[in-house]
């Protein structure tokens, strides 16, 4: 009875450390893929949200700016250009009495129009002008994302602008 016992108890001690000994390979490998595939699905996510971000932005700073040119024309007359590129947000006043240049840090978008006057080669050019300070027409531009843009829409005769999120299917 006693070496019965004592079989049975070293049968255990054999089973538990065969089962304690760790994970195998392919157990490792499996963890390993899933956390891989997690990295991977949240960077792309992350990285969708930035861009979606700096277009945001760069539609809300060139709308700052418009307003800033027709303040400008409102004031002291003239025309005020405000030129948008990838990375570049300027604003040209023909007396010189406002505008400025934001450089490069202005959000890095590309950006296009629907009008074929306010495209440039490198980007757009909008100018305000008259006693109403307003813009050279009405027209959209499109500040693009990954799957989208932000479209802003200027009005033709008061220069208004309004800003929305434009979405392109899958």
């Amino acid at each position: 009875m006693g070496t019965l016992i004592h079989l049975r108890s070293r049968l255990r001690e054999q089973a538990s450390s065969a089962c304690s000994s760790g994970y195998s390979l392919i157990e490792l490998l499996l963890v390993v893929a899933v956390l891989g595939s997690c990295l991977v699905a949240g960077s792309l996510s992350l990285t969708h949200g930035l861009r979606m971000q700096e277009a945001r932005g760069a539609a809300q700073s060139w709308q700052a700016a418009a307003t800033w040119a027709q303040i400008g024309v409102l004031w002291h007359g003239g025309a005020t250009d405000v030129k948008y590129a990838t990375g570049l947000l300027a604003l040209s006043h023909d007396p010189g009495q406002c505008g400025g240049d934001l450089g490069p840090s202005a959000p890095v978008v590309p950006v296009r129009t629907n009008l074929a006057r306010w495209r440039e080669s490198e980007g757009v050019k909008v100018s305000f002008t008259g006693a109403f300070a307003s813009p050279d027409g009405g027209g959209s531009l499109f500040f693009d994302t990954w799957r989208g843009s932000y479209r802003v829409v200027v009005r033709p005769e008061s220069g208004l602008t309004t800003r929305t999120r434009v979405e392109v299917g899958p």
